[in-house]
């Protein structure tokens, strides 16, 4: 029952200019899918005890559990010390760095001259 309230992230958004064509920050972004995965993993571990007993409140219970595992989610996301959000960060800065430090491919039959330029092979004779 992750709660994602599409008006303050939306265009509409207060204290949004245009409010055409924004998007969330990417720090953001990273942030809701830190939470999505600790809800999913609060989830499906609270999905292993099993059901019955004295506390078994049936549709209610579930309802409260969700939501606990939405707020729990929530409040570890936002902390950070789980550290998702940053190592999938670094991952896409280290990314966009060997990206931009690739040489070049250069054409079949072609060569590269002493300044760099490139030539095709019978030029350069």
């Amino acid at each position: 029952m992750l709660y994602v309230n599409p008006i303050a992230l939306g265009p509409l958004a207060p204290g949004s200019e245009s409010g055409v064509g924004e998007s969330t920050s990417p720090k953001r972004a990273l942030e809701e899918l830190e939470h999505l995965f600790l809800f999913t993993l609060l989830r499906e571990m609270r999905r292993t005890v099993p059901k019955g007993g004295v506390l078994n409140g049936g549709r209610e219970q579930e309802f409260f559990d969700e939501m606990l595992d939405d707020a729990l989610s929530g409040a570890m996301a936002e902390s950070g010390q789980l550290g998702l959000a940053a190592q999938i960060e670094a991952q896409l800065r280290l990314a966009e760095i060997q990206h931009a430090l690739r040489p070049q491919r250069m054409h079949r039959g072609a060569m590269a001259s002493s300044s760099g330029e490139v030539l095709p092979i019978k030029e350069m004779v």
